[in-house]
């Protein structure tokens, strides 16, 4: 049997058989998209960072890295701030704005039944929120003990279909993963926005889809962990991610918030960006992947369609 060539050092796929071409994530020509890394801790505000990308004809350009609840970083703070923050980013945008937060929309089905919120889950996540808020957060209730009202509730944590269909690693028995579930509703009910896939995008209205930073980085380089506690060298595994958007993607950025995304050893500055590019991708490909038999009440998670790396 012949053979095969010997690996191109530079790993060029026109020199190695069977490889593909370099990964390209195709982007929208106009836009604004925002990518938000969040958090259910106490003093949440003091770690939730957001990323602005704005989309050109040519390029895509990192427009602003920030931390929007710096200055009041309790939870109920971040709820009460979090629609005009919103709003005002929209306004910049021209109303224009899609954005990527990282928290579950929804619950498993079989856990919305056993809550008796399939109904106002099917209707989006601000009606699950409110619903939510309603039954396990009475008025100066404390955040934390109402979601953990709702994990006893449900007991063991069971996966969503599209937790399956996107490979998410399975939370411990009674994570603490409601807490930031649970927070990222209750800001959702206080938002006026199209919420995907529930709703079409509209004209003038933020547009907000579920995403998850980390499987870009898979998807794109077959990287599974960039943050600190996961190994060691994830400095450079950051400064690789990056360097990959900048070519798959045309992301282009400042050195100074390059080097803040570097430098951010628990990975949320990264997460912001992956998140906003997850969401830009999501656009372009018009929004189409949810399967047909995700339930409508569970929502889904956006990335990049396709394999990146295939094409």
């Amino acid at each position: 049997m012949a053979q095969g060539p010997d690996l191109d050092p530079a790993g060029g796929a026109s020199t190695t058989f069977g490889r593909c071409h370099p990964p390209k994530v195709n982007l929208p020509a106009r836009g604004t998209f925002m990518g938000v890394a969040w958090s259910g801790v106490q003093g949440a505000g003091g770690q939730i960072v957001a990323a602005v990308v704005a989309c050109e004809p040519e390029r895509a350009r990192l427009t602003k890295l920030l931390r929007p609840f710096q200055e009041a970083v309790g939870r109920r703070d971040v709820l009460e701030r979090f629609p005009g923050w919103i709003a005002e980013e929209s306004r910049w945008a021209e109303g224009r704005l899609t954005v990527g937060l990282d928290f579950p929309f929804s619950l498993a089905e079989t856990h919305l039944r056993q809550l008796g919120v399939l109904r106002q889950a099917i209707q989006g996540p601000a009606a699950l929120g409110k619903a939510l808020e309603e039954r396990f957060l009475p008025p100066g209730g404390d955040i934390s003990a109402a979601a953990d009202a709702i994990q006893a509730e449900i007991g063991r944590d069971q996966p969503r279909l599209t937790d399956c269909y996107r490979g998410v690693p399975a939370a411990p028995p009674r994570s603490k993963g409601m807490r930031r579930t649970f927070l990222g509703l209750l800001a959702l009910a206080r938002l006026e926005a199209s919420f995907l896939p529930w709703d079409p995008p509209q004209a003038g209205r933020p547009t907000v889809v579920e995403v998850l930073p980390f499987l870009l980085p898979r998807a794109l380089a077959g990287l599974c962990g960039y943050r600190d506690g996961d190994g060691a060298g994830r400095t450079s595994v950051r400064a690789a991610v990056l360097r990959t958007l900048r070519t798959a993607a045309r992301l282009e950025f400042e050195m100074e918030d390059a080097a803040q995304v570097v430098g951010d050893g628990h990975g949320m500055a990264l997460d912001a960006v992956l998140a906003a590019v997850a969401a830009a991708a999501a656009q372009e490909g018009g929004f189409q992947q949810v399967p047909h038999n995700v339930p409508r009440g569970e929502g889904w998670i956006y990335s990049v369609p396709g394999e990146p790396w295939h094409g």
